[in-house]
């Protein structure tokens, strides 16, 4: 898995990236997604606070025939990966942290409210309104649409 140490301050934030939210299956489904986390402009302003961060992610050959199946078993990759950083920054005594993760959380078929797997789930990046696009262009990662050969996955950890 590739991994990419960043400044906080770089992340770039569109609304459209949010919006997007409202188009996904999942949208009102997920407790960790849109309309019941935080704002934008509230991510804007805390997640640039955090002095560290890192990005996890990797490439996935386009399988179009094994698509739903690909998608799920993509973001928890990256989701297992972003959690086990998590728990070693706890366990270094970094107290402060976000851990968000790649596309909706895939933990439970049904997701409840409230969450179950509160400890585990994570808020998508896009969810608080990160354009990966445009971020990931200033660590020279092209993110390209449509999805033709190739795909990424993305995580993310902020910290102090």
């Amino acid at each position: 898995m590739n991994q990419i140490k960043i400044n906080p301050k770089s992340l770039v934030f569109n609304e459209k990236a949010r919006l997007a939210c409202i188009s996904c299956k999942n949208y009102g489904l997920k407790a960790t997604c849109p309309p019941y986390i935080a704002t934008r402009a509230y991510f804007k302003k805390v997640l640039r606070t955090y002095k560290s961060g890192i990005i996890y992610y990797e490439k996935f050959e386009a399988d179009k025939e094994n698509w739903k199946n690909l998608r799920e078993t993509s973001s928890l990759k990256i989701h297992k990966a972003i959690l086990a950083k998590r728990n070693k920054l706890i366990n270094e005594g970094h107290y402060f942290y976000l851990a968000l993760g790649a596309g909706s959380c895939k933990l439970c078929q049904t997701c409840s409210f409230p969450c179950k797997k509160a400890s585990e789930s994570l808020i998508p990046i896009e969810g608080t309104g990160i354009d990966l696009v445009a971020t990931m262009k200033k660590y020279k990662i092209k993110i390209e649409f449509p999805i033709k050969d190739y795909f990424y996955r993305f995580g993310m950890i902020l910290y102090d």
